[in-house]
């Protein structure tokens, strides 16, 4: 492995891991880079503080602590603007099992009252940033947040999730401000962290190796059930193998074994040994690009779902459309130039 990420993975720990490594005060910048990189910075400092590591990095620390506060506030702000419109919705990818500030909030809305929420956000003062065929995004000046609203799970037209399965995957989630909202259940919420992963971003980010961990640390076997039925529901099973399967080598390389809830679940979906091969070849590398025949093999799975297949006929019309076709491949060269997301 990498020595820059076997010497991460060991500081952060796991939540399957009683203590994180011990480490000298040299490196713990480029460490920290690392952890910003790959979309975990708070985590990352959480993990110093627990070794008296902080040094330099307790105003980064302070800051990120206030921004953690203004995201839970804005949270509970567009929860209380939803509920009082009687409005079935869930926020979901944004509300980790670990606290984290992230650079968006997304807010699935169920039923077809889509163009009514999207109007209360303009009423309510949210700042109007842009939309596009599947989702609107405004601005929480506030929190200085976005929020991107979402009438299906997708990218452009393609739709990789379906929103009338997940409607029957949403339960309460407490922050940690007390408040509680809706949100997708464990499961769901993994299902669609990997799914972000894999279709819409292609890229591996550290963040989702300790969503992933913890989530299974919390879940048991009823919902480790669930799980897999909602993988082969949406026909998500490739990217499931490959998510899950980078998840359990890194752990196992990092720390010595695989825990038994990620080892269940590759027992019954198995891995994707050409995509660990290349993450070796790679040099262990985070954030890490997918292969493209990953990509290719799990679009090809999801579009055996009616609605995706008709998202993607959607895509494939509105591409005689010169401006369209220009900003999607404009996209396609962002996707495969960046390092990360």
């Amino acid at each position: 492995m990498k020595p820059l990420t076997h010497q991460f993975l060991r500081v952060v720990g796991s939540p399957f891991v009683s203590s994180g490594q011990k480490l000298s005060t040299e490196g713990i910048s480029g460490l920290y880079r690392y952890a910003h990189k790959n979309r975990m910075s708070l985590l990352c400092l959480e993990a110093l503080k627990k070794l008296g590591k902080l040094d330099l990095l307790q105003k980064e620390y302070d800051k990120l602590i206030g921004d953690y506060a203004k995201t839970e506030r804005a949270v509970c702000r567009v929860s209380k603007i939803l509920d009082r419109a009687d409005i079935d919705y869930a926020f979901f990818k944004s509300i980790r099992p670990y606290q984290e500030v992230t650079v968006d909030i997304d807010i699935l809305i169920f039923g077809s009252r889509y163009k009514e929420v999207i109007q209360a956000f303009h009423r309510a003062g949210y700042t109007f940033l842009g939309d596009g065929p599947l989702s609107t995004t405004f601005r929480d000046m506030e929190a200085r947040i976005d929020l991107d609203i979402y009438d299906e799970v997708g990218v452009s037209h393609i739709i990789y999730l379906d929103k009338d399965v997940l409607a029957n995957f949403v339960g309460d989630r407490k922050l940690s401000n007390g408040e509680a909202v809706r949100s997708l259940v464990p499961e769901a919420d993994l299902l669609a962290v990997i799914a972000h992963s894999v279709v819409k971003e292609q890229i591996y980010v550290l963040s989702e190796y300790y969503t992933t961990l913890y989530y299974l640390a919390k879940m048991k076997n009823t919902a480790l059930n669930s799980f897999l039925s909602l993988i082969d529901k949406c026909r998500m099973r490739l990217a499931a193998q490959t998510h899950l399967g980078i998840t359990a080598l890194l752990h196992h390389l990092a720390h010595g074994y695989m825990p038994i809830s990620l080892m269940q679940l590759l027992k019954e979906l198995d891995m994707d040994r050409l995509e660990l091969m290349h993450v070796q070849e790679m040099g262990f590398q985070m954030p890490y690009k997918y292969d493209f025949i990953t990509i290719i093999k799990a679009l090809i799975e999801k579009f055996g779902e009616e609605k995706a297949r008709r998202s993607l006929a959607s895509q494939t019309l509105n591409m005689l459309n010169l401006k369209f076709t220009s900003s999607v491949i404009k996209m396609m060269f962002h996707h495969v130039s960046r390092e990360t997301y």
